[in-house]
Parts: structure tokens; sequence; C-alpha cells
């Protein structure tokens, strides 16, 4: 994958990556591995049990991530029958044949939010942020708020 940017950077022969001529324009551009993660974990609106997924609003990174990935799970507010695919094709963000599992999870965004449906959790964000930088702040805030220990 081609980078712009990085032609004087130390970070080319650190990391190993490559020059190669410019095909679109004069000199050279660094080219990088493309980037494969083992699993993407994406969670959308409505799917349907092959897969076939819906995003609505943002769909940010997630359908990069799930093309870039060996594998994918998707996890969905709702598991909805396959016509409505059929009768919207366009709303689908991420086709059935790329996704290898599928898990009907209510509220699974969750502490983030789900576009239309639910917003993020300020409350739980502040804090994560403001326990992650202490081991003991953290793992009492694990107890209390992820795992409900008291």
């Amino acid at each position: 994958m081609p980078v712009k940017g990085l032609a004087n950077s130390g970070l080319v022969e650190a990391r190993g990556w490559r020059k190669v001529a410019d095909p679109y324009g004069s000199g050279e551009v660094v080219v990088i591995p493309a980037i494969a993660p083992d699993w993407a974990v994406v969670h959308v609106h409505e799917c349907d049990a092959a897969g076939n997924a819906f995003v609505d609003g943002s769909r940010y990174d997630d359908i990069l991530l799930a093309r870039a990935s060996r594998q994918v799970l998707v996890t969905c507010e709702r598991i909805v029958p396959s016509p409505r695919f059929v009768e919207n094709p366009g709303r689908t963000a991420i086709p059935g044949f790329t996704v290898d599992l599928v898990a009907e999870v209510a509220g699974g965004a969750r502490p983030t939010s789900c576009g239309g449906l639910y917003p993020y959790d300020r409350d739980f964000l502040t804090g994560y942020l403001q326990a992650a930088g202490d081991d003991d702040r953290y793992r009492e805030f694990l107890a209390q708020r992820v795992f409900g220990w008291d």
C-alpha cells in the first residue's frame, strides 16, 4: 500500500519498507504491506443469519476492517429475515459471503453508541479513562463497572 510523506523518514529503513517508482507521478513512493488482522468484530444495526449486514448511520472504519481481516464476526442489534437485503441491497454494508460468524447481541456496542438506537455512555467512558492510568483503580473499575463484583 503506498504511503505518501514517509520518503525521508527513518521508519522506512527501520521497518523494512520499500520505495518504488511512483506509477502516477515522478519520484518514489514508500510502500508498506497491508494489515491483515486475524479477526474483525463489528457491531451493526441489523444482519441476517447469513451475515449480510446493515449499518444505519456512520460506518467509520468497520467496513474496511471487515474487508481486511481473515475472519469476521458480526454482532448485531437484531437478526432480520434475508428478504430485507434483497429489497434494499444498497444498504448492505458487509456482504454475508465475507462473514464467518453472526451473533445477535442487543446493546452490543455499549459503552459506545449505536447510531440512532442509543448514545455512548459518557459516565462509563469517563470513569474508564480516569481509572486506566493506575493498576489498582483500574482493577476496582473493572470489578465494579464491568464484572459487577462488590
